[in-house]
C-alpha cells in the first residue's frame, strides 16, 4: 500500500473518531441538562485563592457562611405596618426565607434575669454608694418606672440592656427601624431557605421583592445581602451571553457573507465553531463539576478565534484552488499552540473562574482545529467572484521595504510608544475589577451598612486561647485600646463575645461590687423611702446563689444568636484545639491599620484585612503574569528563531507591536493596568502571532492576508464587545483586546515581505 493511500485511511479513521468523540460528548451534554447539573452564579469565582494560616482560612469559612445565609431590606413609606407585613407575607409565601430576624430589637429581660447581678455596665460599675443611692431614690419614684427595691432596685438589667442594645436600631410602631434625615426606616432581615447561589431561590426572592414594588410603587426599599449580587450577576451573565454571544455571531454571519456569498461556505466556517462548543461545554462542566455563567459568557468570545482555522482554509482553497493544502498544515499548527499556550497560562492562575473560562477557550480551540483539519478538506465549495476582487484590493495594503518614511514613522512611534510606557505606566489593584454588581447595588448595600452600623466584615482580630474564661479576659483586655481609636475617630466600630458575655473572673468583681451596693447603699434607699426594714435582707439574700453566664447560654438566646458569626469554637491552631473568637472591626484608617497590627504582635491574636490581603495577592499574581508575557515572548523569539532565522522579527512584529501599541494607549490615558489587562495581553499575543505567523508563512498569498483580515476583524467582534461588559475584569479583557487587535491587524502589512520585483521572491512565497 502506497503512503498517499496509508495517510488517506488514517485521515479518514481519524475523522469517524473524531465524529464518535464529538457524539459522545453531545450525548454527555445531554446528560447533563437532564439530570440539572448546577450553574455556578457566583461572583466570587473570580476571587484569587488566597492561602492563608489555618486558623484564619478557618474564620474566613466561618464569617463567609454568616453572611451569605443572611440578607437585610429596609422599607419606607405610608403605613408601616401595613407594608412590613405584606413584605414578610411575599418573602414568606415564595418559599426563599427560612426564618425571619424578629429579635433585633427584642429586649431579653427574662432571659437575663438570672444573671443580672454579674453584668454590670458603666457607670455604675465605677460609681460611689451615694450614686448607687440617688439611681435608686429616683427609679422608686419616677412615673413609669417599675422599680423592685428587692430583685433589681438599682437597675442593673436595664443599664445593662441598654448598653447592650446601644445601637441605631429603635422600636417604632413595635416594629425595629432606623432613622435617617428624612424619616424611619423599617428593617425586614432573615435567613435564606438555600444558598445564595440557587437560582430558583434567586427567581423566588426577586420575584417577590418585584411584585412588592409593583403592589406598593410609593414605597421605597434598600437591599443588602450577597444573595442580591449573585441574582444581578447571574442576570447579567445571561444578558451578556445574548447580546455579546449573539451579536458577535451576527456580525461575523454578515461579515462572512459579504466576503465569500456562498451558503456552503459559510457553513463550513461555522462548523469548527460549533464542533468547538460542543466539545468543550459538556467536558468542562463534567471536569470542575459546575459550569459559571461567566464562563459562558467569555465563551461567547471563543466564536471569534474558532474560525481563524477555518478561514486560513477556506481562503487558501478559493483563491489558490491548486495548492496543495499540505502547506497549510505547520502554519495553523504553530497557530494553535500558540493560541493554547496564551490561554492554558491562565490555569496557572489561582482564580477558579479563570481556570475555567481558560479551560473552555483551550478544549474550543482544539476541537475547532480539529474539525478543520479532519472535516473541512472533504469541504469543496464553489468560489465567488467578489472573494477574490477583494482578496486583490487588501493585498495591496504591504508596507515596502525601501519606504523609508513609513518605516521611519512605524520606527518613531514605537520608540515614543515605549517612552510614554516607561515614564507613565501605572498599575491598579481596586477590588472593584472583581465586582460585577451595578453601582446602584453597591450603593443600595453601603446605605443599609451604614444605617445599621455593621461591621462589614472586612477586618477582624482572631484571639484564641486554651480555655473559654481565658478567651473572654483576652477579649476584655482589647477593649481599652479599641475604645480609644474607636473615640479618637480611627475605628468606626468593633464587636467581640465579651461585651455580652463578661469573663468569669470580671464576673465575680461585679457579683462583689453588687453585694457591696446592697450592703451599703440599700438601706438609705429603704430608710429614705420608708420601706421596712427587713428588705434589705432579703434583697442580699437574693445574691446568695447567682448562676454564671457562659458563652453556649448567651448564643443560645434570642438576642445572642446574632453573635454566633463572632465564635469560632474549638480550632486548630499548630497541632493544638484552642478556644477562638472574632473582633469584628468597623473602617480603620492607618493609624487605627498600624494599631491592630501592633495589637497582632502577640501570639494569641493575629490580625486580618481581607481588602488588603486580596490587593496584595492580586499585586503580586499581576507581577507573575507580566512576568509570563515576558517570558512567552522570550521563548516565543527562540522558537521562531529556529524556524524562521532572520524572518523572526516579521512573526513577532504584530503581536509584540501590538501589546506596545496597547500598554502606550494605556499609559497616555491614564488607565492603571490589572490582572485582567495583563490576561487581555495575553490573548492578543496568542491571537496575533496567528497573523504574523501566516503572513511569514506566506507572504506573498492574498488568501492569507484576506484570511489574516478576516481573523482579526472576526476577533475584534468578538472579544472587542468584551469592552461593553458590565462586569469589570471581563470589559478590562475586552478593551485591551479591541485595542491590542486593531494594532495586530495594523501592523500585518508592515510584517508582510514586499517581494514584487524582487528575485528573490519565489524562494519568500515558498517559505524558505
Amino acid at each position: 500500500m502506497s503512503d498517499p493511500t496509508r495517510t488517506k485511511q488514517v485521515e479518514r479513521l481519524a475523522a469517524w473518531a473524531w465524529a464518535l468523540l464529538l457524539l459522545g460528548s453531545a450525548l454527555l451534554l445531554v446528560s447533563q441538562l437532564r439530570m440539572a447539573a448546577p450553574l455556578d452564579t457566583r461572583v466570587t469565582a473570580l476571587l484569587p485563592e488566597v492561602r492563608e494560616s489555618l486558623l484564619i482560612e478557618q474564620a474566613e469559612q466561618h464569617l463567609t457562611q454568616a453572611f451569605e445565609d443572611s440578607f437585610v431590606l429596609l422599607v419606607r413609606g405610608e403605613e408601616p405596618t401595613r407594608l412590613v407585613a405584606d413584605l414578610k407575607g411575599r418573602l414568606r409565601d415564595s418559599n426563599a426565607v427560612a426564618q425571619f430576624d424578629d429579635g433585633a430589637i427584642e429586649r431579653p429581660d427574662r432571659a437575663l434575669s438570672d444573671y443580672r447581678y454579674r453584668l454590670l455596665a458603666e457607670p455604675l460599675a465605677s460609681a460611689g454608694d451615694e450614686a448607687w443611692t440617688q439611681r435608686a431614690l429616683s427609679r422608686l419614684f419616677a412615673p413609669g418606672v417599675s422599680a423592685d427595691p428587692v430583685s433589681d432596685p438599682f437597675g442593673l438589667l436595664d443599664a445593662w440592656l441598654s448598653r447592650l442594645l446601644d445601637g441605631p436600631i429603635r422600636p417604632v410602631e413595635g416594629l425595629p427601624a432606623v432613622d435617617d434625615e428624612e424619616g424611619h426606616w423599617f428593617l425586614v432581615g432573615g435567613r435564606l431557605a438555600a444558598s445564595p447561589y440557587d437560582m430558583t431561590l434567586q427567581r423566588q426572592l426577586v420575584g417577590a421583592l418585584d411584585e412588592f414594588r409593583t403592589a406598593h410603587p410609593d414605597a421605597q426599599l434598600l437591599r443588602a445581602g450577597l444573595v442580591f449580587h449573585a441574582a444581578s450577576g447571574a442576570s447579567q451573565a445571561k444578558r451578556e451571553i445574548s447580546t455579546i454571544g449573539l451579536g458577535a455571531l451576527l456580525g461575523i454571519l454578515l461579515l462572512f457573507w459579504f466576503v465569500f456569498r456562498r451558503g456552503v461556505t459559510l457553513f463550513s466556517l461555522l462548523l469548527p465553531m460549533a464542533c468547538g462548543v460542543l466539545f468543550a461545554l459538556p467536558l468542562t462542566w463534567a471536569l470542575f463539576g459546575t459550569l459559571n455563567l461567566l464562563t459562558l459568557a467569555f465563551g461567547a468570545s471563543l466564536i471569534g478565534v474558532a474560525v481563524d482555522y477555518a478561514l486560513h482554509l477556506q481562503c487558501a482553497r478559493q483563491l489558490d484552488p491548486d495548492r496543495s493544502l499540505s502547506r497549510l498544515w505547520p502554519g495553523l499548527w504553530l497557530g494553535l499552540v500558540s493560541s493554547l499556550a496564551a490561554y492554558l497560562a491562565q490555569l496557572a492562575t489561582p482564580l477558579p473562574g479563570l481556570r475555567q473560562m481558560a479551560t473552555f477557550a483551550a478544549l474550543g480551540l482544539l476541537g475547532a482545529w480539529l474539525t478543520v483539519r479532519l472535516w473541512l478538506p472533504h469541504f469543496v465549495p464553489q468560489s465567488h467572484p467578489v472573494t477574490a476582487r477583494l482578496a486583490e484590493c487588501i493585498d495591496r495594503l504591504r508596507v515596502p521595504s525601501r519606504a523609508f518614511l513609513s518605516w521611519g514613522l512605524l520606527t518613531l512611534l514605537g520608540v515614543a510608544a515605549v517612552t510614554v510606557i516607561a515614564m507613565r505606566l501605572t498599575t491598579s489593584d481596586d477590588l472593584r475589577q472583581l465586582n460585577p454588581s451595578p453601582a446602584s447595588l453597591i450603593a443600595e448595600q453601603q446605605r443599609v451598612q451604614a444605617l445599621l452600623q455593621r461591621p462589614t466584615g472586612s477586618r477582624y482580630l482572631v484571639v484564641t486561647a486554651d480555655q473559654e474564661d481565658e478567651l473572654l479576659e483576652r477579649l476584655e483586655a482589647l477593649d481599652s485600646p479599641l475604645v480609644e481609636l474607636r473615640e479618637k475617630g480611627h475605628l468606626a466600630g468593633y464587636r467581640h463575645l465579651a461585651r455580652a458575655v463578661p469573663s468569669p473572673a470580671t464576673q465575680q468583681a461585679n457579683l462583689s461590687r453588687v453585694r457591696q451596693a446592697y450592703t451599703r447603699a440599700l438601706p438609705p434607699v429603704i430608710e429614705r423611702a420608708g420601706l421596712p426594714d427587713h428588705l434589705a435582707k432579703s434583697a442580699l439574700e437574693s445574691l446568695d446563689s447567682v448562676p454564671l453566664l457562659t458563652l453556649d447560654e448567651w448564643l443560645k438566646m434570642p438576642l445572642g444568636r446574632a453573635d454566633t458569626m463572632l465564635w469560632l469554637g474549638q480550632v486548630d491552631v499548630d497541632g493544638d484545639r484552642r478556644s477562638a473568637s472574632l473582633v469584628v472591626l468597623g473602617d480603620a484608617d492607618a493609624v487605627a491599620q498600624r494599631e491592630l497590627a501592633r495589637l497582632a504582635n502577640k501570639p494569641f491574636i493575629h490580625y486580618h484585612d481581607r481588602v488588603a490581603a486580596l490587593s496584595t495577592h492580586l499585586a503580586a499574581l499581576r507581577d507573575t503574569i507580566a512576568l509570563w508575557l515576558i517570558a512567552a515572548v522570550a521563548g516565543l523569539t527562540i522558537l521562531f528563531g529556529w524556524r524562521y532565522r532572520s524572518r523572526t522579527w516579521r512573526v513577532l512584529l504584530p503581536p509584540v507591536g501590538a501589546i506596545v501599541v496597547t500598554l502606550a494607549l494605556f499609559a497616555s490615558l491614564g488607565v492603571g493596568l490589572t490582572l485582567f489587562h495583563l490576561l487581555g495581553l495575553l490573548l492578543v499575543l496568542g491571537i496575533g502571532l496567528d497573523a504574523g505567523i501566516f503572513s511569514t508563512e506566506h507572504p506573498e498569498s492574498p488568501a492569507a492576508w484576506l484570511a489574516i483580515s478576516l481573523s482579526c476583524t472576526s476577533s475584534l467582534l468578538a472579544f472587542g464587545l468584551l469592552a461593553f461588559s458590565a462586569t469589570p475584569a471581563l470589559h478590562y479583557l475586552g478593551m485591551t483586546c479591541l485595542v491590542g487587535l486593531a494594532a495586530t491587524w495594523a501592523l500585518v502589512p508592515f510584517a508582510r515581505a514586499d517581494t514584487r520585483g524582487n528575485p528573490a521572491r519565489a524562494t519568500i512565497r515558498d517559505g524558505r
